[in-house]
């Protein structure tokens, strides 16, 4: 037994985590680092100062509705690839689609509408719990959307895109493997933890949107334990950070935080209704 590979010569699960963490960080930061600086080179050889040319590069990479979405279809492809290699190569095991919630069933047309409902709802209940709270009550106007529909799309499959490849590397592999070895509580916790704090390198979150997140990854973590199905969080993921990015509407942090907070008391009671009518939840060990 060792600190890599436990008695029976499989890697620890938490190196296994660590490695499929770092594998995905290093594909997000190469596949825009290595854009950006193709960019900058051509553009300094055009003429521009260095600092010019990066600065437009960073833009186009960025903000470019083309590259962007290239990026957010290459994030989700990369995602699955880098789950793959470690299913199949360091854990030595068969790859199924169903390995990572992917399998097709009957209800996944509706699971992928619920996920698209919860996700429209999770975004208005913060507006208007924002004007709840606001000095004016719901005097809240909202502002023209000014976004057309082609935007909203282009919008929409990015953030689909990086979603799948998030969801398929943190819920699809890392939580199940920190559940398989810590127990559904701690598993689920955990990956949302270590989910919002790695948002927190690129973002600098404030503590109240870090504890909002952690209530709100450990809602989609219970739902993806339950209904073991990626699509229903894919699509949740996406469909917020489209709304969230795109519709420009003002969502404050306390209003937010409230609203998960609701969002996991709910997420509690419907699993202990569950688990009290015996409706086959109490396979999974919450």
């Amino acid at each position: 037994m060792g600190i890599i590979r436990n008695d029976t010569g499989e890697v620890r699960s938490v190196w296994k985590v660590i490695l499929i963490i770092l594998l995905f960080l290093a594909v997000e930061v190469l596949l825009r680092f290595i854009p950006i600086s193709l960019l900058t080179a051509y553009l300094t050889r055009s003429g521009l100062t260095h600092t010019n040319a990066l600065e437009s590069s960073t833009t186009l990479v960025y903000e470019h509705p083309v590259y962007s979405t290239v990026i957010g279809i290459l994030v989700g492809f990369m995602g699955l690839l880098i789950v793959w290699f470690l299913v199949r190569v360091v854990e030595k095991s068969n790859f199924t689609w169903k390995t990572v919630g992917l399998d097709w069933k009957r209800n996944s047309p509706l699971v992928i509408l619920l996920g698209a409902v919860l996700a429209v709802l999770l975004f208005f209940a913060s507006i208007l719990t924002g004007s709840a709270l606001s000095p004016t009550g719901f005097s809240l106007i909202f502002p023209s959307m000014g976004v057309s529909a082609q935007v909203f799309f282009q919008n929409f499959i990015l953030f689909l895109g990086m979603g799948f490849g998030e969801e398929i590397v943190f819920r699809g592999y890392v939580q199940t493997r920190l559940v398989e070895r810590y127990r559904a509580f701690w598993g689920i916790l955990i990956t949302a933890i270590v989910f919002v704090l790695l948002h927190q390198i690129s973002y600098g979150l404030s503590p109240v949107i870090i504890l909002s997140g952690v209530m709100l990854w450990v809602s989609i973590g219970v739902l993806y334990y339950l209904s073991k199905s990626l699509y229903l969080v894919v699509i949740m993921h996406g469909l917020m950070n489209t709304l969230l990015n795109t519709l420009f509407f003002e969502v404050s942090e306390i209003s937010t935080m409230i609203v998960h907070a609701l969002a996991l008391l709910l997420v509690v009671v419907v699993v202990g209704f569950l688990r009290s009518r015996g409706s086959g939840i109490r396979q999974y060990p919450i």
